[in-house]
């Protein structure tokens, strides 16, 4: 953040009390964190503000908020205070922690029987760890549970009416809180939404053909630069993936990193392709993670800006897409699926069926997430990228039609991972939105 915005603003924490269980009052309660930024002025209780919706699932809206924040406009922060939060279960509001099980050292191709079984006692494990850790509690942390918070939040902020914005995971969250509190929106901005109306095995594929598309775009972009030693991408990551299975990639950053296997590789080259000014990073780290030192690599997988040795993020993002969840895939389906993706996603394709597993072994209740249909509520701004790695542009075409009231649809022809803070025409656009309602042609976009 430049320090002069940084000067102007000014931040105070607080925290609200929820529900544990809405249905069963004597269930207890959770505390929520939140965080306010404020600038030019002191704190004024009556101030419109709004909310910043987290993604993820399982990011820690407080932690990133001073970030968040720091992108904004001058426009828009005359206007609101901006609040930001970590949702139940999320680091700062009574964290879900599971026992970690550490994905193998090398990924199993799950197509195979010895594969197949090697993945599942992985996941098995893990998820029989992480109910017996929550218990009865299990089934508490979903998407539904998590907008009724955002409701409460509101009326302790003296909002009438909410204006909100979410990416990703928290386009997803903001559509359910469409879906059940329509009367109590001023405006929602949804960014990067998934198509709600896939199953996760679908939504798994989605993604990983969009890292795969992105990945072509890298590769695209690398020749035009004669990037060095890299005339051919997916070889070398291949066989850079390989040798880090045989022998992990030591890292020179002083934090004391281990040494990196293949799959934290293909970790770091997806969490790159989620914003195309890390792409020069991503070429000198394969290069030097080649040469014997995976610290760039790591410096990009953790590029979220959350602590990769918490893995309260991990566990949130397991237990809330569980509770979402809807019937999980047979083993023939999952076997099948594994190679589809083998041969048709390269790079990506064995790295990305570990999200086919997903909630195969969760027992406990479910509150699977249904459709947001949200017709009473008043018209908000979705917006999609061509070319987004993580929620592939169909998501946001899918969610505007979901939606039913009337929502219009922005498409941004760039190359990250949610458009909102990147580009200053759809700033533009979300900025006239917020603050006077008033929302552009359905259809309307902007050039990357």
């Amino acid at each position: 953040m430049p320090p002069e915005r940084l000067a102007r603003l000014s931040f105070s924490c607080g925290r609200l009390t929820v529900p544990l269980d809405r249905t069963r009052p004597a269930a207890g309660t959770l505390v929520l964190q939140l965080i306010r930024a404020t600038t030019g002025h002191d704190l004024d209780a009556t101030r419109p503000i709004v909310l910043l919706v987290p993604g993820g699932p399982a990011s820690s809206g407080v932690d990133n908020h001073a970030f968040l924040v720091g992108r904004l406009s001058d426009r828009l922060l005359a206007e609101f205070d901006v609040v930001g939060f970590d949702p139940r279960g999320v680091k700062h509001s009574n964290p879900i922690r599971c026992e970690h099980v550490k994905r193998p050292a090398t990924l199993p191709d799950v197509s195979t029987d010895a594969g197949y079984a090697a993945a599942a006692r992985v996941v098995r494990t893990f998820t029989e760890e992480c109910l017996t850790s929550l218990g009865d509690r299990a089934s508490l942390f979903g998407t539904t549970a998590a907008a009724a918070d955002i409701d409460a939040i509101r009326a302790a902020l003296g909002q009438t009416k909410l204006t909100f914005v979410g990416g990703s995971y928290g386009a997803k969250l903001g559509a359910e809180y469409a879906r059940l509190y329509p009367g109590a929106i001023r405006a929602g901005v949804l960014d990067a939404p998934t198509d709600p109306q896939t199953s996760a095995v679908v939504t798994a594929e989605h993604q990983v053909k969009g890292f795969e598309d992105s990945l072509d775009e890298f590769i695209a972009w690398c020749l035009d630069r004669s990037c060095p030693r890299l005339t051919d991408v997916r070889a070398f990551i291949a066989a850079l993936v390989a040798e880090a299975d045989r022998s992990p990639i030591r890292s020179g950053r002083p934090q004391g990193d281990e040494p990196m296997r293949g799959s934290e590789v293909l970790d770091a080259v997806a969490s790159s392709l989620y914003d195309v000014d890390r792409w020069p990073d991503l070429a000198a780290g394969l290069i030097e993670a080649d040469d014997g030192d995976s610290g760039t690599l790591w410096d990009l997988r953790d590029a979220s800006g959350n602590d990769p040795d918490d893995t309260t993020e991990s566990d949130g993002r397991f237990v809330i897409n569980c509770t979402d969840s809807g019937a999980a895939p047979t083993e023939a389906e999952i076997r099948r699926l594994a190679a589809h993706f083998k041969k048709s996603y390269p790079t990506f394709g064995v790295w990305g069926t570990w999200q086919l597993f997903g909630c195969s072994f969760w027992t406990a209740p479910k509150h699977t997430l249904p459709v947001p249909v949200a017709e009473a509520a008043p018209p908000l701004m979705v917006i999609g990228t061509i070319h987004d790695p993580a929620t592939p542009y169909a998501g946001a075409v899918s969610m505007t039609r979901v939606l039913g009231n009337g929502s219009t649809l922005i498409t941004w022809e760039g190359f990250a991972h949610a458009a909102f803070t990147r580009d200053p025409c759809i700033d533009a656009l979300v900025d006239a939105y917020l603050i006077s309602l008033s929302l552009p042609s359905d259809g309307t976009r902007c050039a990357a």
